[in-house]
């Protein structure tokens, strides 16, 4: 599977949203160079997902295909809350696609994390798309409010080793007195690397990959630069690309 983690970012007055991955998939072996996280063409939204390829893939591109036919999603006049209803029932019609009578069907092990701007509410907001056994059908779940009266720390994850990654950036995020007020920094991102770094988690793996939402209505992959090696969106970069129309970020961890 995966592991992919949402949350808003604040250094001094500057806010914004981080959505990063691994890119590791896995069947016989493992492939390290996935993307997981795809911009959505209105500019203020990006959808990634973990678990079973077989229907996160399709879901996505299809997803994204929805957003760009339509110039009232594309110019935003479709809010993002209602961009989330669409998107909950295009997956859901391309589950009723399935040519499988419905005793036989499995529940889809895919989640997704839809995360973005809102310009209407002018908040930042993070959801999890997940299948629903008992509705037979996905649904959404808003991120939860962070555990010991913390409201600010907006953060949602989904994929592998959920239990384990909360646990790491509270640890984190602990000092003296507790936990530490305030917004999140890099602590998840630093949580992600080790993770990835670590022999005891082979279901996550592979390169970095970055996006951020900005209060401006921009959502932008970053060429991420780690370990003496730059990938973009999981996938290593060729010594020759220069990737000039993307930005650059270094992670010294």
């Amino acid at each position: 599977m995966t592991l992919t983690v949402a949350w808003v970012r604040k250094v001094g007055q500057a806010e914004e949203m981080i959505i990063a991955s691994d890119s590791r998939l896995r069947s016989c072996g493992a492939w390290d160079a996935a993307p997981k996280i795809v911009p959505l063409p209105r500019q203020d939204a990006a959808i990634a997902f973990a678990g079973e390829t077989d229907y996160a893939y399709p879901i996505m591109l299809q997803v994204v295909n929805s957003v760009g036919a339509w110039s009232g999603a594309l110019d935003r006049r479709q809010t993002l809350p209602e961009l989330r209803g669409h998107i909950v029932r295009v997956i859901n019609l391309m589950l009723e696609q399935r040519d499988l009578p419905k005793h036989l069907r499995d529940a889809p092990e895919a989640f997704f994390l839809l995360a973005g701007y809102d310009w209407k509410a002018q908040d930042f907001s993070i959801w999890t798309l997940h299948f629903d056994s008992s509705l037979d059908r996905f649904t959404f779940r808003p991120a939860a409010a962070w555990r010991g009266g913390h409201p600010e720390k907006k953060l949602a994850i989904v994929g592998d080793k959920i239990d384990e990654a909360h646990a790491a950036i509270v640890d984190q995020l602990r000092t003296a007195d507790g936990i530490r007020p305030g917004y999140f920094d890099l602590e998840p991102m630093r949580v992600l690397a080790g993770m990835i770094d670590s022999d005891e988690f082979n279901m996550i793996g592979g390169h970095i990959q970055v996006v951020k939402v900005y209060k401006s209505l921009q959502c932008i992959p970053f060429v991420v630069s780690r370990k003496g090696e730059r990938s973009l969106l999981g996938r290593p970069l060729l010594a020759y690309e220069i990737s000039d129309t993307v930005p650059t970020m270094v992670l010294d961890f």
